[in-house]
């Protein structure tokens, strides 16, 4: 008999499992197939570090950055992948940013479908997650991946919009700018 912190533990370990397996299911069959390479070159990776807000990740070193006050903008280098690091909030207000970082894609990218919420992570600090689909400007079809995440200091989200198919390399070196963040106190 499970007592009530090991069923939750194992509610937790069910939902993170469950969100895998639904990526999995969700983009490993609309993946192009692209050659990948088994690891980058340090060369190839190029480093972000905000120490005034807190936060710093790697990149490939192909992708455009763009700063715009407390946020950096990612894109690859063909345009499939737009990938947001922010710090919008001091303080921890996770819920807060999650439900208007929600509401803000539901407007650009209308209509939109939630297709998952629940936690995931960001760098090695549990986020709350939320993926939906909808139409860009040009009315193509995309996904939006949005992860928030917070430290007594400030809260964090991430914003990662792709086509509806990117490619397995694409989504790969994305995957690899969120597994890099790295939360610090501010300096």
């Amino acid at each position: 008999m499970l007592d009530g912190l090991a069923r939750h533990r194992l509610s937790g370990a069910v939902l993170v499992l469950a969100g895998i397996a639904i990526a999995i299911v969700v983009l490993w069959p609309n993946a192009r197939e692209d050659p990948v390479p088994a690891a980058a070159p340090a060369s190839r990776i190029a480093r972000v570090s905000v120490p005034p807000l807190g936060f710093a990740f790697s990149y490939p070193r192909t992708w455009k950055r763009t700063v715009d006050g407390r946020a950096i903008r990612l894109r690859s280098p063909e345009g499939s992948v737009l990938l947001t690091v922010s710090s919008p909030v001091t303080g921890q207000q996770p819920a807060r940013v999650r439900d208007a970082l929600r509401q803000q894609l539901r407007q650009r990218l209308a209509p939109t479908q939630l297709l998952r919420e629940g936690k995931g992570m960001l760098g090695r600090r549990m986020a709350a997650t939320f993926e939906l689909t909808g139409r860009s400007g040009d009315g193509d079809r995309v996904r939006a991946l949005g992860v928030v995440a917070s430290t007594p200091s400030r809260t964090y989200a991430v914003t990662l919009i792709t086509s509806a198919a990117p490619s397995r390399r694409r989504l790969q070196e994305a995957q690899a700018v969120l597994a890099s963040v790295r939360l610090t106190k501010p300096r």
